[in-house]
């Protein structure tokens, strides 16, 4: 009896064992208000059913982290974790990490207080950017003021009170970020990027990057894209 019990128990510890070892660890960006967040246990947000698509399609079970989007691409280049998501493409990002292949197209858009010139065409500006953030591409300034802060509702503040000239934000997030006063706001097109997640080239070997990539092709194909729009 008692060797029955043992061999149930080894058994058990190697059944939860095999569990914790499918997990894998994904970074979500965190201040990205009604986008995309984790809490109590799953992912929220209008892009929430497209990333758990690709985890279901990919047969993956993610075990999220909400961090700051610097730490997020840091944890990635360390190892810390396997991915990081949501995030656009760029080249210095493709040096961290391995892109996954386009999910959706992402509009970028220069948002100010007061009426201004076509940004492109304008000098001396001053900028607000989070760390990290792919936003820095589209200005076109020789020599920017650029002020990089830790959190996006921290920009909102910064406009509010003249410190800023423009900041430069995901289309999607404009109206989660300034709520009523979104109406108050100028914006201007700034550009459009590929957007999806980020793998570990060291955390994840061929074939489950390969399976990855092709769950984004598959929920790309599908209806959540569209609904984006």
């Amino acid at each position: 009896m008692v060797r029955s019990h043992c061999a149930v128990f080894i058994s058990l510890q190697i059944f939860f064992s095999s569990l914790a070892a499918a997990s894998v660890p994904v970074a979500v960006g965190e201040g990205l208000q009604g986008v995309i967040g984790y809490s109590d246990g799953k992912l929220h947000g209008s892009l929430a059913p497209l990333y758990e698509c690709i985890f279901d399609r990919a047969d993956i079970q993610p075990q999220f982290i909400q961090v700051p989007l610097k730490r997020g691409l840091g944890y990635l280049h360390s190892g810390e974790v396997s991915m990081v998501l949501p995030l656009a493409q760029s080249e210095r990002r493709d040096r961290i990490g391995e892109f996954a292949g386009e999910l959706f197209s992402a509009d970028y858009v220069f948002v100010s207080n007061r009426q201004l010139p076509p940004i492109s065409e304008t000098s001396g500006l001053k900028y607000g950017l989070p760390r990290s953030f792919v936003g820095e591409q589209f200005i076109t300034d020789e020599n920017p003021r650029i002020e990089e802060v830790t959190e996006w509702s921290q920009l909102v503040a910064m406009l509010h009170y003249d410190r800023l000239d423009a900041v430069v934000l995901p289309a999607l997030l404009v109206e989660d970020l300034f709520g009523p006063d979104v109406v108050k706001v100028f914006q201007q097109t700034a550009g459009t990027l590929p957007v999806s997640l980020y793998l570990s080239r060291a955390n994840l070997d061929s074939e489950d990057v390969g399976k990855i990539k092709r769950a984004v092709r598959s929920c790309r194909a599908g209806d959540l894209v569209s609904e984006l729009r």
